[in-house]
């Protein structure tokens, strides 16, 4: 029995259409990968399945008693109290339940025995009974299992999800869709938030997944070892395909030099037909056969090859020589409360110089550039800009920062308001 049947689905956003007429089914155990460029139509198609937006045509079937978890790129905040609970208190009906009980727990202090009072511990038994077999099924330890395998120490259990960044709260929400163990997890992006090990331990765990899969993400790697089905955003339609990535781009290759080669073949008839028809139409013996041949040419069905893809053509200005040191960091210190995140910190980068930083989530990566950049200052020390200098800084959450009222030429223009608005288009 397919978990969900989509059936000819179309949708448009501002007359655009995203896709038309599209149709598939998830089965158990599938394991599907969404590809395209941004603004295909992958993160669009995960709402609609989950039952966010619906469908301007068509329809989506979801199997009764099937349980979807939905993790956006960009979640909102819809965990609350202390870490390890959240955890607990995300498996549908469980707080439900234990207020029920609770509830009844109270009531049967006031009540006198007799039939009332048996009908109320009867229930209440059974909602135990129910309580202990989520207690079964979604066990304490599996939640602490999870979040030490996203990065979270014993020690943020009893932390307020509210007093963690917004890195943190997405590993928040991925352990509470991981704990709750849908029928069909939809994942946009799982990894952007997460550090190298945690990436690791999510891999393992969605191999271990029982459960059937979709998946978005624009690392390859981990696209290719986590599904065994493609779905592809194309600018000429929606494309399916029986493999992982790597099968994907083998697959469009292949599909792609057939075309062009039938529509060479057919420009080359095409062609030897425009002779023919140019050298003999106004010969009487060959007239008929002309004839033949500009009905032909008219019948004759196009080949369409693939549309090409848009791509991003841009570099960066030319920029005065600088100074040899670039920036130079002299013993700096910084802490947040009592987690001290460097002491004597001593470092140059020099032109031409390319630095990765690197290290766990918390370690003080984000904090490094932010003092780079002038954005906090340090506890102690000093951090020199050298000569010529100039500092382009872009956060992993400045897009928070855009105003959502402003068209894309205004927001640029805002940051470049010496620059002509022909620069900025271009």
């Amino acid at each position: 029995m397919s978990l969900v049947t989509v059936i000819n689905i179309s949708i448009s956003f501002l007359g655009n259409d995203l896709f038309r007429n599209v149709g598939f089914k998830i089965e158990p155990g599938d394991r599907i990968g969404l590809v395209g460029p941004n603004g295909s139509g992958k993160t669009t198609l995960l709402r609609l399945i989950c039952g966010e937006i619906t469908p301007d045509a068509g329809e989506i079937r979801v199997a009764r008693g099937v349980r979807i978890g939905y993790l956006p790129q960009h979640i909102e905040e819809h965990l609350s109290g202390p870490l390890l609970d959240s955890l607990i208190y995300s498996v549908p009906g469980r707080m439900d339940l234990e207020k029920e009980a609770k509830d009844l727990e109270e009531q049967l202090k006031h009540v006198s025995e007799g039939k009332q009072e048996g009908k109320m511990a009867a229930k209440l038994a059974e909602i135990h009974q129910e309580i202990s077999r989520l207690d079964a099924e979604f066990p304490v330890h599996r939640a602490k299992k999870i979040l030490l395998g996203l990065g979270f120490g014993e020690k943020d259990f009893d932390r307020p999800i509210s007093s963690l960044s917004g890195g943190w709260k997405m590993r928040a929400a991925l352990a509470s869709f991981l704990y709750q163990e849908p029928d069909l997890l939809l994942l946009d992006e799982p990894t952007n938030h997460l550090d190298i090990p945690s990436i690791q331990w999510l891999e393992g765990f969605l191999r271990d997944y029982k459960g059937a899969l979709m998946l978005i993400s624009h690392d390859r790697d981990f696209l290719n070892r986590q599904i065994s089905r493609t779905i592809a955003f194309e600018p000429d339609g929606v494309k399916y395909y029986s493999g992982n990535y790597d099968f994907y781009l083998k697959a469009r290759d292949e599909e792609r030099r057939i075309l062009e080669a039938k529509a060479r073949n057919q420009e080359q008839k095409i062609k030897e037909a425009q002779k023919f028809i140019d050298r003999f139409k106004a010969k009487a013996s060959k007239a008929r056969q002309a004839q033949s041949k500009i009905k032909l040419v008219k019948k004759m069905e196009m080949v369409k090859t693939f549309k090409k893809e848009k791509t991003i053509h841009f570099e960066f200005p030319p920029v005065e020589r600088s100074g040899r040191i670039v920036v130079s960091v002299e013993g700096i210190s910084k802490a947040f409360g009592k987690k001290i995140l460097y002491s004597d910190l001593f470092l140059n980068v020099l032109r031409g110089e390319r630095v990765a930083v690197i290290g766990p989530n918390g370690s003080g990566k984000t904090t490094l550039l932010k003092l780079l950049a002038g954005e906090i200052p340090p506890d102690k020390g000093k951090i020199k800009i050298g000569h010529g200098v100039k500092i382009g800084y872009f956060a992993q959450h400045h897009s928070d920062m855009l105003d959502p009222q402003k068209s894309v030429i205004q927001e640029v223009h805002q940051s470049s308001p010496d620059a002509t608005l022909g620069f900025i288009r271009n």
